[in-house]
C-alpha cells in the first residue's frame, strides 16, 4: 500500500473511531452492536474508494453512508438533529433493530459489488473503440454551429420551463397534456445532461482540450435552478467524477488554486440555494406576504441541508420497530397512485398525525419519501432486505455498463447515468410504479445513444 494511501487509511480508522466514541453514551442500545456498526461503515466506505466501482454503486453507497452513518450520527449527538419521520420512539424501542438492517444492508452492498465485478468480468471484454473518422471531419467543420445550436437548446428549455412551470420539484402543472410533462419530466431529470455530456465527450475526444468541461457545470447549476432544485451540487459531483475519469489526472482539473475553488463554490452555493428559496416562497405557498430569506437565513438552511437531506434514516427507524410489517403491507405499498394533496401511503401507515401546511399552493405536490431499505423492509424480512439490494446493485449497474459501451467509453454519460439511477432509488418509495416509467425512459435514452453509437463509432 502507498505511503499516502496508508495515512488516509490511518486517518479515516481514527474519523469513524471518534465518531463511535463520542456518540457511545448517547447510543440507546447494545455497545459493541453500535461498534459492530461503525466497523461497518469504515468498511463500506473503503469500499466505495475502490477504482473499479461503478458511478451507480459510488452514488448510491455514498447517499446510503450519508444517511444511514452521517446522519444518524448528528441525530445521536445533537439534540437539535431529532428523526423527523414518523413515530419512532426510544421510549418504545432503542436504536439496535435499525443498525442490524443497516448492517446488513451495507454487507450486501458490499458482496453485490463483488459479484457484479466478477459478473462483468466474464460477461464483457475490453472495448477501444474508435472514432469514425467521417463523423470527426463532419465535427470539426461544423464545430460551432453544433455547440451554439447544444446551448441555444439549453436557453430554449430553461426560458420556456421557467415561464411556463412545465416540470419544477414540487408543483404539478396539470393545464397541459401529459406527453408534453413527461418529455419536461426526461428531460429535465436528467435528458439535458446526457446530451450535454455526450457533446464534452465528443469534442474532448477530438481536441483533448478540457475548456468545454465547463458547459457541464453551465448546464446542471441553471437547469437546477429553473426546476426549483438545490440538488446541483450533486450533479456537480456527477460530471466531475466523469471528467476525472477521462483526463486520469486531478492537478490538471479547472482550477489549480484550492482555496479559489472553496471560495467561487461557496459563493455559488449560498447564492443558488437563496434563489431557490426565494422562488420557492413565491410559487409554494398563496400567501402573498412571503419574504424572501435572509443571508443568516440561507445559512442556517445550508446546514440543515448539508444534515437533513439524506432520505433513508429517518424511515428506517420508524418502519423497524412496526409490528404490523410483512410481505401484504408491501404488496399494498405497490398498489399506490400519485394523488396530489392526499396522504402518501408511507405517511398513512408510519405517522399518527401529519398535517400538510395550510398555505401550501393546491397544485402543490409535498412528498416524504422513505427510501429504497425502509421500503424493502415493509416486508419484516432482512432477508428479503439483504439479497433486494443485492440484485439491484448488479441490475442498475448493468444499465449503467451499457450506457458506457454503447457510448465509446464515455465516461461522462456513464456517471450522469449512474448518478441518475442512484438518487432515483435512494429516493424510492413514493408512488413505486412510477419507476418502471423511469426505467423506460432509460430504455429509450439507451436507444437513442445506439444510434448515435452507429454514426460516430467505428465497430
Amino acid at each position: 500500500m502507498k505511503k499516502y494511501n496508508l495515512i488516509n487509511f490511518y486517518f479515516l480508522c481514527i474519523f469513524f473511531l471518534l465518531a463511535f466514541i463520542l456518540n457511545y453514551n448517547n447510543y440507546v442500545g447494545n455497545k459493541i452492536l453500535f461498534f459492530v456498526f461503525n466497523l461497518f461503515s469504515l468498511g463500506f466506505f473503503l469500499t466505495l474508494l475502490r477504482k473499479t466501482i461503478s458511478a451507480f454503486e459510488f452514488f448510491l453507497g455514498f447517499f446510503f453512508l450519508l444517511s444511514f452513518w452521517f446522519k444518524f450520527s448528528c441525530i445521536l449527538y445533537f439534540e437539535s438533529v431529532n428523526v423527523t419521520e414518523g413515530d419512532f420512539s426510544l421510549l418504545i424501542s432503542n436504536y439496535d433493530h435499525s443498525i442490524i438492517i443497516i448492517i446488513f444492508t451495507f454487507l450486501a452492498f458490499i458482496i453485490g459489488i463483488f459479484l457484479r465485478e466478477k459478473i462483468f468480468d466474464i460477461a464483457f471484454k475490453e472495448n477501444n473503440p474508435k472514432m469514425n473518422n467521417d463523423f470527426i471531419i463532419l465535427y470539426k467543420k461544423f464545430r460551432y454551429v453544433i455547440l451554439f445550436t447544444i446551448i441555444s437548446i439549453l436557453i430554449l428549455f430553461w426560458s420556456t420551463n421557467f415561464y411556463f412551470k412545465i416540470y419544477s420539484k414540487g408543483i404539478i402543472n396539470t393545464n397541459l397534456p401529459i406527453l408534453i410533462r413527461y418529455f419536461y419530466s426526461w428531460i429535465f431529470v436528467y435528458g439535458l445532461s446526457v446530451l450535454v455530456s455526450i457533446i464534452i465527450f465528443l469534442d474532448y475526444s477530438i481536441y483533448k482540450n478540457k475548456v468545454l468541461f465547463f458547459l457541464g457545470f453551465f448546464e446542471t447549476f441553471f437547469t437546477n435552478l429553473t426546476i426549483l432544485s438545490r440538488s446541483f451540487v450533486l450533479f456537480f459531483l456527477a460530471y466531475s467524477r466523469g471528467f476525472l475519469s477521462i483526463i486520469k489526472n486531478k492537478k490538471n482539473f479547472i482550477f489549480n488554486n484550492f482555496f479559489l475553488k472553496i471560495f467561487f463554490s461557496i459563493i455559488i452555493i449560498f447564492f443558488s440555494i437563496k434563489f431557490v428559496s426565494d422562488s420557492r416562497n413565491i410559487f409554494f405557498y398563496d400567501n402573498k406576504d412571503q419574504k424572501n430569506i435572509t443571508i443568516q437565513e440561507t445559512f442556517s438552511e445550508i446546514v440543515s441541508l448539508a444534515i437533513n437531506r439524506w432520505v433513508g434514516i429517518d424511515a428506517l427507524l420508524s418502519v423497524s420497530q412496526n409490528k404490523k410489517n410483512s410481505f401484504e403491507l408491501i404488496k399494498s405499498a405497490l398498489k399506490e397512485k400519485k394523488e396530489i394533496s392526499n396522504k402518501s401511503f408511507y405517511i398513512q401507515n408510519f405517522f399518527k398525525k401529519f398535517e400538510y401546511n395550510k398555505l401550501n399552493n393546491e397544485k402543490l405536490n409535498v412528498v416524504i419519501t422513505p427510501g429504497i431499505v425502509a421500503f424493502l423492509y415493509y416486508s419484516g424480512s432482512i432477508i428479503f432486505v439483504f439479497f433486494s439490494i443485492i440484485a439491484i446493485i448488479i441490475l442498475f449497474s448493468l444499465i449503467e455498463k451499457i450506457f458506457f459501451l454503447l457510448s465509446g467509453n464515455n465516461f461522462i454519460l456513464s456517471n450522469i447515468i449512474g448518478f441518475s439511477l442512484a438518487n432515483r432509488i435512494a429516493h424510492f418509495g413514493y408512488v413505486p410504479f412510477n419507476t418502471l416509467y423511469f426505467i423506460l425512459s432509460f430504455i429509450i435514452t439507451l436507444l437513442l445513444v445506439f444510434f448515435l453509437n452507429k454514426i460516430i463509432w467505428s465497430k
